[in-house]
């Protein structure tokens, strides 16, 4: 492994030479990472994104202020093909097979990261299916150290009010499952603040997906009736319907969730030399306990975008922070997704590309300093409007079912043959017919066959 670390260490070295103002001993290794996904959370909800509600964000704020703030990245309108697309840097209809299951064999950035030397953790909703393997998915994937759920067996016993995420669960620390003892999203927090702590002299990987902002939406350790440590939480708080009501101070508790981790980082000495990245997996909910949420964004009220392939179900917030490269409040334009990370995590980390095992995402290393435009004429994602994620969860059986999306600054082309003029029409509620231009004839034609070279290529699931 050490041979891995020197070989990164000098790749990273030249690729980023000497940067005025870091401290002498972080110019001598590569940065550590900060990933952290959150869980529902759209654009809409956030001021730096221009929503309008006020709610309780001032560290999402005031990292997208310090940092660089995109304005299009694109996810999938749902959980797991999301987390499959982040991790593997691969389209999801190319490696994406069922729900709540990341496929063995697949390279994901911590694969990566592990065999250069890093230290590597994770921590909160891995919902990437495999704990009964040996070992387990979660360390197959390139992790040394977690702190998640199994996410069937706990979702089997919230409905049966034995425990969710947040409350009374079980929870799996490195394969010893305990049940919770205090708040869920806490423990995971904990988690990686212990493990920053323990490797401040050598590089890591901390991925932390948060739990909040998805359903079930109960009371958080704000609340008066909250349990100390050890303490049985109410009876109402184990199950696996929650309420509204708690949705402004779960949104509040996640940003001070990342807030302690930031502060961490600065504690121990080593923000300068570490790359923050904060996205999210979709938009916000918008069934269950989460229809009635509405949130005001560009002068309207809105609900969430979540099952749904429109802008505020795929595209998602992403804020990138990395000190003396990313110009502080920078605001891009360029198009970006999910699948992009990966490339970018393993250009900073000065890991060498493999050619063997290509993937759809382009590092953003030279936009992030400042030296180039994004290498990404269009932006990818699928979906349809059922309003349900059944079809989602076996996207082979459903294929049929579904809407393939390419988008560019301005336009939108659905496979359906849709298309919609963004830059006015952000909302998508008025599609421009065929034939109405020869401007708008050359965008679909364009945008048409960039998608369809893009699902002709291997592999495909779906």
């Amino acid at each position: 492994m050490r041979r891995y670390a020197l070989f990164a260490t000098c790749m990273w070295i030249a690729l980023m030479g000497p940067v005025e103002g870091m401290a002498e001993e972080n110019a001598t290794r590569p940065p550590n990472f900060l990933v952290i996904l959150a869980d529902d959370l759209g654009r809409e909800l956030l001021d730096c994104y221009g929503g309008q509600s006020r709610y309780e964000t001032p560290r999402i704020n005031q990292l997208a202020a310090d940092g660089m703030r995109f304005k299009h990245c694109y996810a999938t309108p749902l959980c797991t093909p999301s987390r499959v697309e982040i991790l593997t840097g691969r389209y999801s209809f190319r490696n994406y097979v069922a729900w709540g299951e990341l496929e063995p064999g697949e390279i994901t950035f911590a694969n990566l990261l592990k065999d250069a030397g890093y230290a590597t953790a994770f921590a909160g909703k891995w919902h990437l299916g495999g704990w009964a393997s040996k070992p387990p998915r979660i360390v197959q994937a390139g992790f040394d150290e977690f702190c998640s759920y199994d996410s069937v067996q706990l979702l089997a016993d919230s409905k049966r009010g034995r425990g969710n995420r947040f409350w009374g669960g079980t929870i799996n620390r490195n394969g010893r499952q305990t049940k919770l003892d205090r708040y869920g999203p806490d423990v995971n927090c904990d988690f990686l603040v212990d493990f920053i702590r323990r490797h401040q002299e050598t590089p890591f990987l901390a991925y932390y997906c948060l739990t909040p902002m998805h359903r079930p939406f109960h009371p958080t350790p704000e609340h008066p009736d909250a349990p100390g440590v050890g303490e049985d939480p109410p009876e109402a708080w184990m199950g696996s319907r929650g309420d509204a009501k708690n949705y402004a101070a779960m949104l509040r508790y996640t940003d001070k969730l990342i807030g302690r981790l930031l502060d961490t980082l600065q504690e121990q000495g080593i923000a300068e030399n570490t790359v923050v990245i904060f996205t999210s997996d979709n938009g916000t909910d918008n069934k269950g306990e989460a229809k009635t949420i509405r949130t005001k964004f560009r002068d309207r009220m809105v609900s969430g975008g979540k099952y749904f392939p429109i802008e505020l179900g795929v595209n998602v917030p992403l804020i990138v922070h990395w000190p003396h490269q990313t110009t502080p409040g920078r605001v891009s334009e360029e198009l970006v997704d999910l699948t992009d990370l990966l490339p970018t995590i393993r250009e900073l980390a000065g890991v060498k590309k493999d050619e063997v095992y290509p993937t759809d995402g382009v590092s953003l290393v030279p936009h992030l300093t400042g030296q180039a435009e994004h290498d990404k004429s269009f932006i990818y994602t699928w979906g349809n409007f059922d309003h349900s994620s059944k079809r989602y969860k076996a996207p082979a059986q459903y294929a049929e079912s579904f809407l393939h999306v390419a988008r560019d600054k301005n336009w939108k082309f659905y496979s359906d043959g849709r298309l919609f003029d963004l830059s006015q029409d952000f909302f998508e509620e008025h599609p421009i017919p065929a034939e109405t231009d020869p401007t708008t004839d050359a965008v679909r034609t364009r945008l048409q066959k960039s998608l369809s070279e893009l699902r002709a290529t291997p592999p495909k699931k779906f």
